[in-house]
């Protein structure tokens, strides 16, 4: 479970930002205040994805397992 939890947290943590930056600068672009709607965007999007990776994780790699199983 201690693995599950971490594993989702950075999960959750690295595609949170990574996904809010390119789409803050899609739709915004680059300026002098981006950071600061770049961290509003983080904000919530990392309150969603850090407890949908730790509970889609799972499922995920389970169908993925199913898939590549000969």
């Amino acid at each position: 479970m201690k693995l599950r939890v971490v594993n989702g947290l950075l999960m959750g943590t690295i595609m949170s930002v990574i996904m809010s930056g390119f789409i803050t600068l899609v739709n915004t672009g680059w300026d002098s205040e981006f950071v600061l709607r770049w961290l509003r965007a983080w904000a919530v999007a990392w309150v969603i994805a850090v407890p949908l990776s730790v509970v889609v994780g799972p499922i995920a790699r389970k169908w993925a397992e199913a898939l590549v199983k000969p």
